[in-house]
């Protein structure tokens, strides 16, 4: 009790003992109260139905239950923008953008988890949609925006959830490869897989979905260092620089494998027509080797023709098997993205290929045997 509290008692306590009337205070006129404010939900009303922001809401939660999407994100996206600094925004627009994720509505679904990752970065969902956003852009192989959400996200989270962290080294991984710079790409690459060796995120068999994204930017990586080794002008190292790609072109197939792992027709028509690609590329870049000096007449010239056609035809076939397993798996699938696409043109080109390395092997005056002489003794390092 404070001084002054204790004085007025003291004082109170004195009037009664000593018998003297104490003064009671004046009754004071009730306090006027204010009126009761009233909190009235938002109406929508329009020629068919009237109806509030939160009733919107759950019609369009209970639509979305029911796997009604079109419906769905038409509701919630109404009550978002009927109401978007209210308690229900960030879920209403949230649940919009997966309700066009599911229906595949790539472009609108990505404007929506990258609205709610800007507006509510602190929140679980602004977390969850960032890493859609990043999951999306991929799929769309915008590498560089792809890249920009890594660095936000990298920058934003401490300790990332181990495949949201996934998603980011990924991400990261491909926009530098699309730059060209895989050495950087490469690093980004190692920290998902030393994440994914720690947590043992590979178990044998199918992957998970996020796994494929780094696979196959790993791929990448490999594949551009192979296709950087050429042969033309011959280098005095041909051999060991022709084994250097072809074991970078096995490394960089083995990572696009890992990447079907994941079952996801998406990635793994992307993965299939890179690695038949590898393979055509290959071919094209052998066959512009010039002949040696040893072939010093038109008889050695047309040998050394014959020689290497016969020997890199084989390229050709798993370039076109691989066309034609990638074409089966997206029929089988209905995959229709423009992978697809390019892998038929891809086996149409293949195939011509094969035409005019047959027609120009018959114009040759010599037999297939005498061609696999002359391989025989190229493969020795003797003329032809």
């Amino acid at each position: 009790m404070s001084p002054r509290s204790l004085l007025l008692f003291a004082s109170a306590a004195t009037l009664a003992c000593s018998g003297a009337p104490v003064a009671r205070p004046a009754k004071s006129a009730p306090a006027r109260r204010s009126p009761p404010v009233l909190e009235v939900a938002r109406q929508v009303v329009t020629p068919h139905e009237s109806i509030s922001v939160s009733e919107l809401y759950e019609r369009g939660e209970a639509r979305a239950r029911a796997g009604e999407w079109a419906a769905a994100a038409a509701d919630l996206d109404r009550a978002y923008r009927l109401d978007s600094d209210g308690p229900l925004a960030l879920g209403a627009l949230f649940r919009a953008a997966e309700a066009w994720d599911l229906m595949k509505e790539n472009e609108r679904a990505l404007e929506r988890y990258e609205q709610v990752a800007r507006r509510f970065p602190d929140h679980e969902l602004g977390r969850e949609a960032l890493v859609r956003a990043m999951r999306l852009l991929c799929y769309l192989e915008r590498w560089q925006r792809a890249g920009e959400l890594a660095d936000l996200f990298l920058t934003r989270e401490r300790e990332p959830r181990p495949f949201d962290a996934v998603v980011a080294f990924s991400s990261k991984a491909l926009a530098l490869v699309a730059r060209g710079d895989d050495s950087a790409a490469m690093r980004f690459v190692e920290r998902g897989r030393d994440l994914i060796e720690s947590r043992g995120l590979d178990m044998a068999g199918k992957v998970p979905r996020d796994l494929a994204q780094l696979y196959y930017a790993l791929a990448e990586v490999r594949r551009i260092r192979a296709e950087r080794i050429k042969f033309t002008p011959l280098p005095p190292n041909f051999t060991q620089r022709f084994e250097e790609r072809c074991q970078l072109l096995l490394d960089a197939q083995s990572a696009y494998s890992d990447t079907m792992r994941a079952y996801d027709s998406h990635w793994s028509a992307m993965a299939g027509f890179r690695v038949g690609e590898l393979y055509q590329s290959l071919h094209t870049d052998v066959m512009q080797i010039e002949p040696p000096k040893a072939a010093s007449d038109e008889r050695k010239r047309q040998l050394f023709e014959g020689a290497m056609r016969l020997r890199y035809a084989v390229l050709l076939s798993k370039a076109k098997g691989m066309m034609e397993h990638t074409l089966a798996m997206a029929a089988r699938t209905g995959e229709s993205s423009a992978w697809v696409a390019r892998a038929e043109q891809a086996k149409l080109e293949i195939e011509r290929a094969q035409a005019r390395e047959q027609a120009a092997l018959d114009r040759l005056p010599y037999t297939r045997q005498e061609l696999q002489a002359a391989l025989d003794r190229l493969a020795r390092g003797l003329a032809p």
